[in-house]
């Protein structure tokens, strides 16, 4: 199926004029390209950040329940039961922000930021408890940390993933409708200006024969 071409009126000014436009949109459609190679290999290395982020939470959680574990067949279940309703919670916060990533697009920052409170006052007696159980509390706010960068990972990734989608229907647009219909403008207007030029040529033979003609007689 061939290219629509462009209203244009057939002259050697607006050939030079497409001839530019086809070069700048071939710029152009370069420089999107070589974004979005950058964009690709971005989401690559989140992609894997991502994966060894997982695997560290997973590890967390298992140690945090393998540690609770011990902690009940140490002071049994009931033990810790009495103290899970005396412990204080954990009191934290997320902080929103944005930075600068790959091309200078914003990726959303997320902080994981635990309380005062929380951090200067002891969640429960440690010398009533076994050091299984404040390990297992450690093990599980690594865990809540990783949550937060997994999701800050999350959300940059799918900022990456809404830019390369809107680089490639850019570079499509331009290479497979904007070029096409210049190239086909541009055949258009040099079948033209050689058609021009086939007829003058035509017209100026035509006036030298009678030139000559008039010259004999």
């Amino acid at each position: 199926m061939s290219a629509e071409r462009l209203e244009v009126h057939p002259t050697r000014l607006e050939l030079l004029r497409l001839r530019r436009r086809k070069a700048l949109a071939e710029g152009i459609a370069d420089i999107l390209q070589k974004d979005l190679e950058t964009l690709i290999v971005a989401l690559i290395e989140h992609r894997q950040r991502a994966h060894a982020l997982r695997n560290q939470l997973y590890e967390n959680l298992n140690n945090a329940y393998s540690l609770f574990i011990e902690t009940e067949m140490i002071i049994g279940a009931m033990k810790v039961r009495e103290i899970s309703l005396s412990a204080s919670p954990i009191e934290f916060s997320v902080e929103v922000s944005t930075a600068p990533g790959v091309l200078g697009i914003p990726f959303p920052s997320f902080h994981y930021v635990k309380e005062e409170n929380t951090v200067l006052k002891p969640r429960f007696n440690p010398i009533e408890t076994p050091i299984q159980l404040d390990e297992s509390v450690s093990k599980l706010e690594e865990a809540l940390n990783s949550i937060v960068r997994m999701a800050e990972l999350t959300a940059a990734i799918r900022e990456i993933l809404e830019m390369i989608a809107l680089k490639r229907r850019q570079i499509n647009r331009i290479r497979f409708k904007i070029i096409p219909q210049l190239d086909a403008t541009i055949r258009y207007v040099e079948l033209i200006l050689e058609e021009i030029e086939r007829q003058d040529a035509i017209r100026v033979r035509v006036l030298q024969r009678k030139r000559k003609e008039r010259a004999v007689k």
